[in-house]
């Protein structure tokens, strides 16, 4: 196994190299049947210690107190990729909880659109439940800064991470992302079932829309349309892809 400061040293000498990338996973709209958009998800490949998760390396750089932009990590950027998409399809980013309290995010992000030339309404950013908000204050101001400009916002992980019901009280989200963990126990009258109603009867309610993750099945996709569900993600419509991909996901999906 490698230590830390192993993979912290490896990771800075692959920093704009062909071994840190993107892939996209589709964004499924159970209403409209087809793919909305795409979540922009970076990989690792090092040569020396093979694929590394995101988890692991995005975790270690927080701990470091060394958070990264997308944009100086890798060469082709998701903002980039995504200006070539056919109109409304969004693009949905990672930022984690620790960029978001960079007072200088909305600034960043505002470039990184106009340099590419992508519409703020097609682009969704996605706080990372990696640790919690640390300062509600800047990291309020920021999301109210970016809903402004009509950026959207979604929240990972709803229910398992440090995302607790208080950060509905205090942060303006569009999107709650449910965590795998309640999808794969979504058979009539389960506990999860109950707990993922409960949840999209809450978000809805607050006028929120709710993605369900790492859905698998048909019948998973057909429990959580009954229920109410807005949007998907999972295997079953497709993992994710490399950029080139998405053509051949579109052609399928949004004819």
């Amino acid at each position: 196994m490698f230590n830390s400061s192993e993979v912290l040293t490896a990771l800075e000498k692959a920093l704009n190299t062909s071994q840190l990338y993107m892939v996209y996973q589709p964004i499924f709209n159970l209403r409209t049947q087809s793919i909305s958009g795409f979540e922009a998800l970076m990989r690792w490949n090092s040569p020396q210690m093979g694929m590394i998760s995101p988890d692991v390396f995005i975790t270690l750089l927080e701990d470091s107190g060394n958070i990264i932009s997308i944009e100086d990590m890798v060469i082709h950027t998701p903002w980039d990729v995504a200006t070539c998409w056919p109109d409304p399809l969004v693009l949905s980013v990672n930022i984690s909880a620790l960029e978001f309290c960079d007072p200088l995010l909305p600034q960043r992000v505002r470039k990184n659109l106009t340099a590419c030339g992508l519409p703020p309404h097609r682009c969704q950013i996605e706080v990372t439940e990696t640790s919690p908000l640390c300062d509600s204050q800047i990291a309020a101001k920021n999301m109210m800064e970016l809903k402004a400009i009509g950026v959207k916002l979604a929240l990972d992980d709803f229910g398992t991470g440090h995302a607790n019901l208080n950060y509905l009280l205090k942060y303006p989200f569009d999107t709650l992302k449910i965590d795998k963990e309640f999808v794969t126990g979504i058979e009539p009258d389960t506990r999860s079932t109950k707990i993922v109603e409960g949840i999209i009867s809450l978000a809805h309610n607050f006028g929120i829309e709710v993605l369900a993750e790492g859905v698998e099945t048909q019948s998973e996709l057909d429990r959580l349309m009954q229920i109410g569900c807005d949007k998907i993600q999972g295997f079953f419509i497709s993992p994710p892809v490399l950029a080139e991909e998405i053509p051949t996901l579109l052609v399928q999906y949004n004819h």
